[in-house]
C-alpha cells in the first residue's frame, strides 16, 4: 500500500520537477502542464481501466482467449463446450498496442515539451513513419491467424 502512494505521488508531482529551473528556454508553467498532459490522461486511462477490470474480476488470461462462436450442433445431437484456446498472437498484439501508445504519447509529449522550449527551431519528424511503421509489426502474425483461419474451410 505505501508503495502505491509513493508511486501515486511521484506521478502526481513529476511535472513539477520541471518548474525548478527559471532560464529563458523553458517553458511557462501553463505550457510544461499542456505537454505533459497526453502523460498524465495515459496513465489516468490505464489506472480507470485497470480498476474497472479489476472489479469486474476480468483477467488477462480472459481477453487472450479466443472466443468464436461455435458451429451450431445437427439435429439431435447435444451441443458440444469446446475449451477457450488462448491465442499467442493476440497476446503479441496486445503488448505490441500497448507499447505503441506508450511510445506514441512519450513523442507526442517530447515533441510538444521541445515546441514550447525553443518554437523558432523546426522539428525534423520526416523520419518517424518509420517509428510508426514499426510498431505496427506486431499485430502482423495476429492479422496472418485470422486470416488463415477465415480462408480454412470448416470440415
Amino acid at each position: 500500500m505505501k508503495t502505491k502512494k509513493l508511486l501515486l505521488g511521484a506521478f502526481l508531482f513529476s511535472p513539477f520537477c520541471c518548474f525548478a529551473e527559471t532560464a529563458q528556454d523553458h517553458p511557462t508553467n501553463a505550457e510544461t502542464w499542456i505537454a505533459f498532459l497526453p502523460v498524465i490522461f495515459f496513465f489516468l486511462i490505464l489506472l480507470i481501466t485497470t480498476v474497472k477490470l479489476r472489479n469486474n474480476k476480468v483477467s488477462l488470461a480472459d481477453l487472450l482467449e479466443e472466443k468464436d462462436p461455435a458451429t451450431p450442433p445437427a439435429a439431435g445431437q447435444a451441443p458440444v463446450a469446446t475449451p477457450a484456446q488462448q491465442s499467442v498472437s493476440r497476446f503479441i498484439a496486445f503488448l505490441t498496442g500497448l507499447v505503441a501508445l506508450t511510445i506514441g504519447v512519450c513523442i507526442t509529449t517530447f515533441y510538444m515539451y521541445s515546441y514550447f522550449s525553443n518554437p523558432s527551431q523546426k522539428i525534423d519528424i520526416s523520419n518517424l513513419t518509420s517509428v510508426i511503421w514499426g510498431l505496427g509489426i506486431g499485430v502482423l502474425p495476429y492479422g496472418f491467424n485470422k486470416a488463415s483461419s477465415a480462408i480454412k474451410p470448416n470440415s
